[in-house]
């Protein structure tokens, strides 16, 4: 079967049984907890293939990668899948999870790369603008680049907008190499 299909499938049920029991926002949260320990642990995808491990151990390490202790909804759903034996599935049914519950929330994330670190005046009046072009809320991922020289760039669902010195002076750069073609 489509590993994405699974995905879809079973991040469908849980969005519909966490909203079933008013704790979608709980389960979001421990979501975007796990798929951030799936990337930084690479190990627990292993831990989790494991056929040797008990169903109980590897509920306890899924609650490790929450930050803690499982709310009941995805106690109960993480239990699911080990029954059936669909743990492999786990950060991609989390991922899925994500988009569906941010479409669902009219939730927009987004990436900030700056040259040096941002006030919190600035960084709000950057999110309000967007969340006015965007119509939703907006959850951003702070990154700092040197290499950018100054401003800013920001991305929100594939859309960029490039503030920022480097990308001016590439700007330049390429209109100035595009005239001296048309003079030879």
């Amino acid at each position: 079967m489509n590993n994405g299909l699974i995905a879809t499938r079973y991040a469908t049920a849980l969005l519909e049984y966490s909203n079933g029991s008013s704790a979608s926002d709980l389960v979001y949260t421990e979501a975007k907890a796990i798929t951030q320990s799936f990337m930084q642990f690479t190990a627990l995808r292993t831990v989790l293939d494991n056929p040797v491990l008990a169903k109980v151990e590897k509920l306890k390490v899924v609650g490790m990668a929450a930050g803690g202790k499982l709310c009941k909804p995805l106690q109960k759903f993480i239990e699911l899948l080990l029954d059936k034996n669909r743990e492999v599935h786990l950060q991609s049914i989390m991922l899925r999870y994500m988009e569906l519950y941010r479409k669902q929330q009219n939730i927009h994330s987004g990436k900030l790369t700056t040259a040096a670190n941002v006030d919190n005046t600035t960084e709000k009046r950057l999110v309000s603008m967007i969340q006015s072009y965007t119509g939703g809320t907006v959850e951003i991922e702070k990154n700092v680049d040197p290499n950018i020289l100054g401003g800013f760039q920001f991305e929100v669902d594939f859309v960029r907008w490039d503030a920022s010195l480097k990308g001016q002076l590439q700007r330049i750069k390429n209109d100035f190499i595009e005239k001296n073609k048309r003079v030879l």
